[in-house]
């Protein structure tokens, strides 16, 4: 694999498909988050209501240089935030000591495409750039299939807990992936 680094993009050539990870494009960011938090609430599986998908709910210190989004052949694909210290849900994790994956989102023109394959190639890079050899993340625990997904890409999971959010409780599955 191949990775080509400029400023804020990452290029990876996988196949016929190139990839292409830009942190600098919060609308971008932004409007594939809504998209698919829009398909999850038309389609009944709410995950995130979508008007509390918003630049002052998402961006802060801690996501707003590390909120990616994934680019398929210069398409705006996937979204996801890799950020090394977490006080929500992650406090009680030593700051740079793991990678921790959030909002997570692919769009219903990339489904089925294994586009999490590149993501998580990405993460596992940027983690071992820094020495830290672990990635963490959190779902819905009332979501099984997508508690599956994780467990079948290399997540164990390890304990669940209620985290409040934009003002909604979730019950987390906490997930790991030591490399």
């Amino acid at each position: 694999m191949l990775y080509l680094v400029t400023d804020h993009t990452f290029f990876r050539q996988h196949n016929t498909m190139t990839f292409t990870f830009r942190n600098d494009r919060p609308d971008d960011f932004l409007a594939i988050v809504r998209e698919v938090g829009q398909w999850l609430t038309d389609s009944g599986q709410e995950l995130w209501q979508p008007n509390t998908l918003t630049a002052e709910n998402l961006f802060d210190a801690d996501t707003r240089d590390h909120s990616y989004v994934l680019y398929a052949d210069d398409v705006p694909a996937a979204t996801f935030i890799l950020q090394w210290k977490d006080p929500l849900y992650f406090g009680d994790v030593p700051d740079n000591t793991a990678g921790f994956i959030h909002k997570l989102a692919i769009r219903r023109l990339f489904s089925g495409q294994n586009l999490f394959a590149p993501i998580l190639e990405f993460c596992r890079s940027e983690c071992r750039k820094r020495g830290i050899h672990e990635i963490q993340l959190e779902t819905d625990a009332t979501r099984p299939a997508l508690m599956r997904f994780y467990e079948r890409n290399g997540f164990s999971p390890t304990f669940q807990r209620p985290v409040e959010e934009f003002g909604q409780t979730f019950l987390c599955q906490y997930y790991v992936m030591r490399f």
